[in-house]
């Protein structure tokens, strides 16, 4: 598994354009938000930027996770790449393993460039404390929201994957308050944008800096969201296979 990790960790520019839009684009609409938002309150402003920040990471993160995670994984099968795998001495969950490692190496980057543009072009201060435990706890997000990716692996056609992650990841940014806070949703659209994932992926960091302590609720529905999506995931994988034996 070792000599799979150094492959894959060659090959991690491959997909640049993945890399560029979702740390690119979260922080070109930080600093456009940011600089076109003005409030009259200091102190209201400055919860804005802080949250806004958090918003903008969570929104990178996902990106991450609904594309470069899958279209890697179904890129490798309609390349061949998976099948040459299969003459080395590895597993499924090898390969898997690796993949999964990977993306938190790229989640770790996303989260300090993102943390780093708003610390020194927006002046955004949070005690290193909060820097860290929302790093940490986006973190934690970021890979139990690999489980959604994991079900857009089950396409077949990259370009019917594509047209679907893309409808999901803008109607999840949005009906999670990535964009524009929910507070300003009417009532019936705040009542559902508090069950979807991006929201509580976004109040892991958000509900920390706002009140000081980890949001356990969210943390659990975040996880009860990860074995929906794995378990959806693994009833697709089943299935193609009974259908193609």
């Amino acid at each position: 598994m070792t000599n799979l990790a150094k492959i894959e960790f060659l090959r991690m520019g491959r997909n640049k354009k993945y890399l560029i839009m979702s740390i690119g684009m979260p922080v070109f609409f930080f600093l456009v938000f940011t600089a076109m938002i003005k409030l009259p309150n200091h102190e209201a402003q400055d919860t804005f930027m802080k949250e806004y920040l958090m918003s903008m990471t969570t929104f990178s993160l996902t990106s991450f996770s609904i594309f470069t995670f899958p279209f890697e994984i179904i890129e490798d099968k309609k390349n061949g790449w998976r099948n040459l795998l299969y003459r080395l001495p590895v597993t499924d969950i090898d390969v898997f393993i690796v993949k999964v490692i990977k993306m938190i190496i790229f989640f770790i980057i996303s989260i300090i460039l993102v943390f780093l543009v708003g610390f020194l072009v927006r002046g955004i201060h949070l005690t290193f404390i909060q820097w860290l435990m929302s790093g940490l706890l986006l973190l934690f997000g970021a890979i139990v929201f690999l489980s959604l990716g994991t079900i857009l692996t089950n396409f077949k056609d990259e370009k019917t994957a594509s047209v679907f992650s893309d409808i999901l990841f803008l109607a999840l940014a949005m009906l999670g308050g990535l964009w524009f806070p929910t507070s300003q949703f009417p009532e019936w659209l705040q009542m559902l944008s508090k069950l979807t994932p991006t929201y509580h992926f976004r109040e892991l960091a958000v509900g920390y800096i706002s009140n000081n302590e980890i949001p356990s609720k969210s943390i659990l529905i975040m996880i009860i969201y990860a074995i929906i999506f794995i378990s959806i995931s693994l009833i697709i994988s089943k299935n193609r296979k009974q259908d193609i034996a």
